[in-house]
């Protein structure tokens, strides 16, 4: 009986150690059955759910989509000329679309090859953007380029390129911002990303790149004049204007050109580029405007890019600043009580200069207002042209004034001049004056000091252009 006994606990101990296991076994089974499901429902989930959108997107793809500009995207973009591959020293580019009626895109390159020197044409590209998609236009805008421009073409010097439609990000349904019209808004909306795209080909071109229009006109020099303004500059700078209007004649290191391309996508249709640029310029630390004045790049179009408007834009700045008479002008201090204007080309001394500049006051003159040169040793002076005004500003010219000789120097007290001994030697007529013969006058007595004295009031600011100072031999 007793082993009986021992058999039934001994059977009930196994069935419930193999109840436990079974159960056991169960339990992992649907632990892992479960995990792996669960593992299949998160991977199906996270794939149906789209990556989220970060800054990097709006970094690497801004507005529009950027993963088109294939490899060699800038090989195809070219339609005239060779791709350029030797790095130089500036880039000019210029947007163009067709305009009716009225064409100034030809005019405009003449300008800029006409007043450039033969070796200054090999520190440059020109890159024209036929930034219209209108086949007809094109065609017949770039067989007249290749034609009146051939050499330039073939030198690599001038560049063709176009865009396509798929770079557009979709110009519906646009912003209304400023007031504007929808008209309005998809014409500067198109504006901003022709620039983009322009920016986006020109970047590694040269060391620098200059933004212009297609109805732009300049002046003998003015490559010089960009180099030797680039070259006053001790601090770091982000943009340099040639131009105050608009978005012309604006200088940029072309390292910077993808990021202001990606700046001007991400607000394309927020607002003009002409705004954008100077938000950019904030960005990158630079918070004022340097305007390098006199300004060289005038705007000569009338009708707008976009139809029905009527742009008659001038930039009061501009003006042919060269030297006509050239004297021999030894060595002198210029001292004026005219407020003086920003700008070494605009200074007093830039009137005396043989360099290209003019002095224009900041302020209507008024009587009494005075301009001294003090020689640095008495001179013999034969003869004196002095001329005022300018074909842009020609109100702004002496029309009350004289002109007068100081045989000698007393002091200079307060930044002014004490000059004795003075002679008269005439007064402005129509802003200029001329006196020669000056020996055959003073005979053995040297000049020490040359005035110009304003005798009435005047409603305009004083430009004095040049001052030719020519010795006796």
């Amino acid at each position: 009986m007793a082993s009986y006994r021992t058999f039934v606990l001994y059977l009930i101990c196994v069935i419930s150690v193999l109840i436990f296991l079974i159960q056991f076994l169960w339990l992992l089974r649907s632990t892992a059955f479960t995990s792996c499901r669960n593992f299949e429902i998160n991977r199906i989930h996270q794939e149906e759910i789209p990556k989220r959108v970060t800054y990097k997107d709006y970094l690497e793809r801004p507005s529009t989509d950027l993963t088109k500009l294939h490899e060699n995207w800038k090989r195809e973009a070219t339609i005239l000329g060779k791709f350029p591959f030797e790095k130089k020293f500036l880039t000019i580019g210029i947007p163009t679309i067709r305009r009716i009626g009225d064409e100034y895109i030809m005019g405009t390159i003449k300008s800029i090859v006409n007043y450039t020197k033969p070796e200054e044409l090999n520190g440059i590209y020109i890159v024209i953007f036929l930034a219209d998609f209108n086949e007809t236009w094109t065609t017949d805008i770039s067989k007249r380029m290749n034609e009146t421009f051939s050499e330039l073409i073939s030198a690599g010097t001038l560049v063709v390129i176009r865009s396509w439609e798929t770079f557009y990000p979709p110009l519906k349904k646009l912003k209304n911002t400023y007031n504007h019209s929808y008209a309005q808004r998809k014409w500067r909306s198109k504006q901003n990303v022709d620039y983009a795209f322009l920016f986006l080909y020109s970047k590694l071109l040269s060391d620098y790149y200059i933004q212009m229009e297609d109805d732009i006109y300049t002046l003998p020099g003015y490559f010089q004049a960009i180099k030797d303004y680039i070259s006053t500059f001790q601090s770091e700078w982000t943009c340099i204007e040639f131009s105050e209007l608009g978005f012309i004649g604006k200088l940029y290191h072309s390292y910077d050109l993808e990021k202001l391309a990606k700046m001007v996508l991400l607000f394309y249709e927020e607002q003009p580029c002409d705004f954008t640029y100077l938000y950019f310029n904030i960005q990158m630390l630079q918070f004022r405007r340097i305007i390098r004045r006199p300004t060289i790049f005038q705007h000569v179009g009338l009708k707008s890019s976009l139809p029905g408007k009527i742009q008659p834009l001038k930039d009061r700045f501009f003006d042919n600043s060269e030297k006509i008479y050239k004297g021999d002008n030894p060595a002198a201090r210029i001292y004026t009580n005219m407020k003086v204007q920003d700008g070494e080309s605009l200074s007093p001394e830039s009137a005396y200069s043989g360099e290209p500049g003019y002095f224009w006051s900041k302020g209507n003159g008024k009587t009494g207002d005075w301009f001294t040169i003090v020689f640095d040793d008495p001179q013999r002076i034969e003869k004196i042209l002095i001329v005022t005004g300018s074909r842009e500003h020609p109100e702004d010219s002496i029309k009350h004034g004289k002109l007068h000789a100081s045989l000698s120097l007393v002091a200079v007290e307060a930044s002014r001049p004490r000059c004795t001994n003075d002679i008269f030697l005439g007064y402005f007529d129509n802003g200029n004056i001329k006196v020669d013969n000056l020996t055959s006058v003073l005979g053995p007595f040297k000049i020490h000091c040359v005035g110009i004295t304003l005798t009435e009031n005047q409603d305009w600011w004083i430009i004095i252009k040049e001052i030719a100072v020519f010795i006796a031999d």
